[in-house]
């Protein structure tokens, strides 16, 4: 069991907190915790607490911390070559290219080094591929989105993300998730793409109907309108599937990755059918980064290791005993109001604002994240075990009984 750090125990850890204060632009709200290396789900402060790591990052680090087939790829690339910039090609970025387009079933893609960046890649293809068309460049996105923090993805985010950051780029409209009357009273000739997440993470783990994705898909190809999924998040085997739109058997236009898919390198990528694709000239998009052979070397050993049918298989079981773990806590504790997701993307909703629970569960040596207020959002490496799936059950319970004794 891990021993419960103590703030008397962390003096590192608030040192190293007092002095990024001074220094570093005041855009994150931190706890005062500084990490300096981990193994697996482990995690250890600079004081040398050991935490059990249920949030991986944000779904980043799917294979857990200090993979040994990642961290082989890592090296091996970094003493041989690092940056060349796209002028010329790489084996490893031809590689990760071949593997991505042939398991995704799209025919392009463009890598790029985040998934903000990613969003922002989608919506340049997809308002080109509407202007060959001759229609607008409206992108419709859906409420309680999140698609990163550049300019155009917080227009087609939440609202609140804007505040102070206008005007904002024009061409963005939101709609209401998981409802297709709303998508049909937006349609117009100036809409260029609609974009959503087939699981909406930020948002609270809420997860695309079937129905609702299938006739979203109908209305795009009577329109000619671009279907962009957003998977920076749910993509990559979080899901139990290495892309979250296999659950739903839906083929999106455009799909986007990132966070997992370099388990903690920065990486992300754009995904392009040949249609859409075809609008795309040379000198449309570039990128002095993005691809380069080491965050390609990391992404080839993730997709390597995660593209199994016994991988995959094992993240859906493990799922689903959390979530069945999570409902039988549900039934000792009426704050807790749901429990929803999909394999290890696991949302818990509850009757208050968890961020105290998520604050209490990290002194009890567990990471997690509350969002959208009243969720826990569990999203842990995907090599979890079952012992440290009851173990970070166990530690919700107990925190939970902390806050309302």
């Amino acid at each position: 069991m891990l021993e419960q750090p103590s703030s008397q125990t962390t003096v590192k850890s608030v040192a190293l907190h007092q002095k990024d204060k001074a220094y570093y632009l005041p855009t994150f709200n931190r706890i005062p915790l500084a990490f300096t290396h981990g193994k697996g789900c482990i995690l250890w402060d600079a004081d040398g607490n050991e935490y059990l790591d249920a949030l991986a990052g944000i779904a980043v680090n799917s294979l857990g911390h200090a993979h040994p087939k990642v961290t082989a790829r890592i090296t091996k690339q970094a003493e041989t070559l690092l940056h060349v910039s796209n002028f010329f090609v790489t084996p490893p970025q031809v590689e990760l290219a071949e593997k991505l387009t042939l398991s995704s079933g799209l025919e392009h893609v463009f890598f790029t080094n985040s998934g903000t960046e990613s969003f922002e890649g989608a919506v340049k293809i997809a308002r080109k591929y509407a202007n060959s068309k001759g229609r607008g460049g409206t992108i419709i996105s859906m409420h309680n989105s999140f698609h990163g923090r550049t300019m155009a993805a917080i227009a087609a985010g939440k609202p609140a993300m804007q505040k102070g950051f206008g005007p904002m780029p024009k061409g963005f409209l939101q709609i209401p998730f998981n409802d297709i009357e709303a998508v049909e009273s937006a349609i117009s000739d100036d809409v260029a793409a609609i974009v959503l997440e087939p699981v909406q993470g930020e948002g609270g783990i809420h997860i695309a109907g079937t129905s609702y994705l299938r006739e979203l898909r109908e209305i795009c190809d009577k329109n000619d309108i671009v279907l962009i999924f957003d998977e920076i998040q749910c993509g990559v085997g979080r899901t139990g599937k290495l892309f979250a739109k296999e659950h739903f058997d839906i083929e999106p236009d455009i799909m986007t990755l990132a966070k997992a898919l370099g388990n903690g390198v920065p990486i992300g990528a754009i995904l392009s059918s040949a249609k859409v694709s075809a609008a795309m000239e040379f000198g449309d998009h570039g990128t002095t980064f993005g691809g380069n052979p080491l965050a390609c070397s990391a992404a080839n050993a993730v997709i390597d290791e995660i593209n199994t049918p016994e991988f995959l298989a094992e993240v859906i079981r493990k799922g689903e005993l959390l979530r069945s773990k999570l409902k039988e806590l549900q039934k000792e504790f009426k704050s807790i109001k749901d429990v929803r997701g999909l394999g290890l993307m696991v949302g818990m909703e509850c009757t208050f604002e968890t961020k105290p629970l998520m604050l209490k569960m990290l002194e009890n040596g567990v990471i997690a994240n509350a969002t959208a207020g009243n969720v826990l959002r569990l999203v842990p490496p995907l090599i979890i075990t079952d012992e440290q799936i009851t173990q970070l059950v166990s530690i919700i319970k107990t925190s939970i009984q902390q806050l309302h004794q």
